[in-house]
């Protein structure tokens, strides 16, 4: 993944989308940076993007939202027929140290699992 372009942000918490977007601005990564604070609001986003634009190359996805949570999100994303990631890298961002969450992770072989808050040497270490 050489240019990132568009970058998806899906956090519920202000703190978490500043600090998120605040890394991406400052080592130049993302031309555009969008926002969708839960995971349905981020569904419909994506429909609309990959028909008509192309999808962001890199989404941020939290784990623990209201209305769709990180891992119901991931589910309807594969069941999804009208949004092809292929092209993205995902980066599941959590505070969890709950084995039960690593063990769900570990179904989507697709995710990078991150703890929070993300720093400039986690993500370096990601896109490398």
């Amino acid at each position: 993944m050489t240019e990132i372009n568009t970058v998806l942000v899906i956090e519920d918490e202000e703190i978490g989308r500043y600090i998120v977007t605040s890394v991406l601005k400052r080592m130049g990564i993302g031309k555009e940076i969008l926002i969708a604070i839960n995971g349905l609001e981020a569904l419909k986003l994506l429909r609309k993007l990959c028909v008509n634009q192309s999808c962001p190359e890199l989404i941020f996805l939290d784990i623990k939202m209201p209305v769709i949570n990180g891992f119901e999100f991931l589910t309807e994303l594969e069941k999804s027929n009208d949004i092809d990631i292929s092209g993205s890298k995902i980066i599941l961002l959590s505070s969890s140290a709950n084995p039960k969450d690593l063990e769900k992770a570990e179904y989507y072989p697709f995710i990078t699992y991150m703890y929070k808050p993300l720093t400039r040497e986690k993500l370096q270490q990601v896109l490398a």
